[in-house]
Parts: structure tokens; C-alpha cells; sequence
């Protein structure tokens, strides 16, 4: 494994991690682009807990593996993490990528290239599917955010009586070294109780991870994730006039308006009983999708719920080094997932 910068931001390096399969054979080479999940506001490229199988089914494939970080909400927006997807696949397009980072005769085939986003990572992973050029041939998208924005899901503020206790829990007082005090971009936040590895040795476990619990209490993501404060304004609205709302030029941060003939072929994966992402975000993409003619697949993975877990145990991360416990049934969807992939690239 390698680490590599991809983009530099003033002094932000936003990186990535590059696997290559043992014993790889000369000649060009297909990969697999993985966006790590954490709310759009933690976690980083070494954020592999639950995607350790897809690593390795890469691998096993004879494809190259990249985990890719992206600079995270607060204070970054969505059209940050646009701009990091676009600057991705450029790096990874150029000759230059393949002649410094590849073994000798091996080279990147950037007309096969697929992208996976997880949870979170599903809002790059659509941007790459938009955005990107050269355009992924297959997205995969697990349990992934940005299919659905708008929604009061979103925007409301909840009573917190109807809330999971892990979300809850979560005030402002517990976020206010985030709320509190300036931040700085950032392109990586370990989830130590993922097993992530710190940035530096003796470092203090980030709470990042429980800023996207705050945002669905008190319904500001938008906020955020646009750089203006709207949410206040778009809750008082019908759904149905909620986009319209929006200035204009904000509307391409907001994926699920985006979408085209030309979105990549995609498999989308989901856990019915997801009380974090809402299965919705995955059935409104694939509805759209379906209508535009892209080529999708939706996979629901029936009382699973967040990361394809028993619901009861979806808000307990694993403790490090532990194999997440997956719903039964799950694993067989995420190989059927993964074979579309596969399918696609191989093509």
C-alpha cells in the first residue's frame, strides 16, 4: 500500500491509498475508487472496517484498489467534495499517475474505473458519477447519503423522543470544540473506534463522527453542505417547493437534481430497517434512474439496518480489529453488488 497526494488545497494534502494486486501482471490495469463513510464529516481513506471484503475482492480481481479521502464538512461544503471527486479522476487519468506510482509496464486503464461510496462516501461516489471526467463505468453505492436532500428527514428538527439513543444524545454543548471554535479544512478524521489509525501517535479520538447525528436533530445539513443557511426557510416549505427555493447556484451541490442518461450503470445497496440513511435516498435514486434508462440495480437487504446491520446493532461501532456483524443475508447482497461491478468493468 501506498500513500499518495492527489490535490493540495493552500496547505491541505488530500490524499489517497493505492493497492495493487500481489504478483501484478504488465499491461493496463482497471480499479475500483472506495469513498469511506462517516457522515460526510469524519473518517478518511483508512476507514476500511466494513469494506475489508471489497478490498480484497478487488485485489482478488486482479484490479487495483483505491481508497481516496475528500475534505470533510465543517468547514468544507459539498461543492469541496465536488471539486476533490473532479481533481481525483484527473490525477488519475494522467500518464504522469501511472508512470510514478506503477510498477514498470503497468499502467491505470481510466476507461475502467468504477467507484463504491459508503454511507457518507455516497455523495462523492454520485458526484463521481456526474461530475467526474473520465466518467466511472459502474457506481456502487452502500446505505450512501446525497440520493435525497430535501426531504424533512433532512430538514426538520425532531423530537428527540423519536430519535435512536445514540442520536439523542448528541447536543451542541458535547460538539462545541466544533461549533465553537474556527475550523480548518480537513481531508482525513480517524474513527478510532473503527480501528482508524491516528494522524499522529498520542492523538485525542475526534467526535466528528457524531456531527451528522446533530444535523438530523436539528435538520441543518443543507446548511453545510451549500455554504448558506436555509434550512430554517426550506422546513416551512412543502417538499414540493423546496428545490425552487434554492438559489440557482447552489443547485449543483444537490445531487439527487443532477442526474442524467449518462449516470453510470449502478447498483444501489440497503438496509430496509436504516434508521440513520433512509432507505429512500437509494429508491428515489433508482426510481430516477429508471426513468432516465440507466441501466441500476436496487438491492434491499430486508430488517437490516445501518452498514447492513441487525437494527439493534447498528449504531455499536466495532471495536478495533473486530469483523463487523453483518445481517443475515447481507453479505451475499454485497457480492451480488460487487459482481455488478465486476460486470460492468470487465464489459
Amino acid at each position: 500500500m501506498e500513500t499518495i497526494t492527489y490535490s493540495r488545497v493552500d496547505d491541505l494534502e488530500v490524499q489517497l491509498d493505492l493497492y495493487l494486486p500481489p504478483d501484478v501482471p504488465q499491461g493496463p490495469k482497471g480499479a475500483i475508487i472506495f469513498f469511506h463513510g462517516g457522515g460526510m464529516a469524519a473518517g478518511g481513506r483508512k476507514t476500511l472496517s466494513y469494506q475489508a471484503w471489497l478490498r480484497d475482492s478487488t485485489l482478488d480481481n486482479n484490479l487495483i484498489f483505491i481508497s481516496a479521502d475528500y475534505r470533510l464538512l465543517l468547514p468544507s461544503t459539498g461543492f469541496d467534495i465536488i471539486e476533490d471527486v473532479k481533481s481525483l479522476f484527473t490525477f488519475l487519468a494522467s500518464s504522469e499517475f501511472s508512470a510514478k506510482n506503477l510498477p514498470s509496464g503497468v499502467t491505470l486503464d481510466h476507461t475502467r474505473l468504477a467507484v463504491v461510496g459508503e454511507s457518507g462516501g455516497g455523495y462523492p461516489a454520485r458526484a463521481a458519477g456526474i461530475y467526474a471526467s473520465p466518467k466511472p463505468k459502474a457506481v456502487m453505492l452502500q446505505y450512501g447519503m446525497g440520493g435525497q436532500f430535501l426531504n424533512d428527514y433532512w430538514v426538520s428538527v425532531k423530537d428527540p423522543e423519536h430519535l435512536a439513543p445514540a442520536v439523542k444524545a448528541v447536543t451542541r454543548e458535547s460538539l462545541a470544540n466544533l461549533f465553537d471554535h474556527p475550523q480548518y479544512p480537513i481531508s482525513y478524521d480517524p474513527i478510532a473506534l473503527m480501528g482508524d489509525e491516528p494522524l499522529y501517535p498520542g492523538q485525542e479520538p475526534s467526535n466528528r463522527v457524531m456531527v451528522i447525528g446533530y444535523w438530523i436533530k436539528t435538520g441543518e445539513i443543507l446548511d453545510q453542505l451549500l455554504g448558506e443557511k436555509l434550512s430554517d426557510s426550506l422546513r416551512r416549505l412543502p417538499y414540493e417547493e423546496r428545490l425552487k427555493a434554492i438559489p440557482e447556484n447552489l443547485h449543483p451541490a444537490i445531487l439527487q437534481c443532477q442526474l442524467k442518461a449518462d449516470f453510470p450503470p449502478t447498483v444501489l445497496v440497503h438496509g430496509t430497517a436504516d434508521t440513520l440513511i433512509l432507505d429512500e435516498e437509494s429508491k428515489l435514486t433508482s426510481e430516477t434512474l429508471t426513468q432516465l434508462g440507466v441501466k441500476v440495480e436496487l438491492l434491499l437487504v430486508e430488517g437490516a439496518g445501518h452498514s447492513l446491520k441487525d437494527p439493534e446493532e447498528q449504531y455499536v461501532l466495532p471495536k478495533p480489529g473486530e469483523k463487523p456483524k453483518l445481517a443475515d443475508g447481507a453479505q451475499e447482497v454485497l457480492d451480488k453488488a460487487f459482481a455488478f461491478v465486476l460486470g460492468e468493468l470487465q464489459g
